[in-house]
């Protein structure tokens, strides 16, 4: 599975069983976004290392391609933290331990950052994996 696969399958699966369904303006990488005056998020794939993970043949090998998705989740400063971790709880719900067109999502942890300049964050990571023969 090249990069782009991957990253295009992340992004598809966000953006249909997050952004599309709950309405979050999303953020993606290297694109714009206007950001809100409510909650809003920025989703990055951070790539980790691949490696083979099995021997035989040149075609019969395998390597594994792994990763964190991280969405990072914003609502204005002093407008509390509950559309954020509703969000963060539906993310979690969605990717955790699901298989998408190959790629593997762990299990999803969630990082309280703080204020951010005018906007209260809470991260969302998820770990994944890729394989592929060849």
């Amino acid at each position: 599975m090249t990069f782009e696969t991957l990253a295009n399958t992340i992004r598809s699966r966000f953006k249909t069983q997050i952004a599309d369904v709950y309405g979050l303006p999303t953020q993606y990488d290297n694109a714009g976004l206007d950001r809100p005056h409510a909650l809003h998020g920025r989703l990055t794939i951070n790539w980790g290392e691949t490696e083979q993970v099995s021997l035989g043949a040149p075609a019969g090998r395998r390597f594994r391609t792994v990763g964190v998705m991280t969405v990072s989740l914003f609502v204005p400063v002093e407008h509390g933290d509950q559309p954020a971790l509703e969000a963060a709880d539906r993310i979690t719900t969605a990717f955790r331990g699901v298989e998408d067109a190959q790629v593997h999502f762990g299990t999803p942890s969630i990082v309280r950052v703080g204020r951010s300049e005018s906007t209260w964050q809470i991260n969302v990571h998820c770990p994944f994996w890729a394989d592929d023969l060849g």
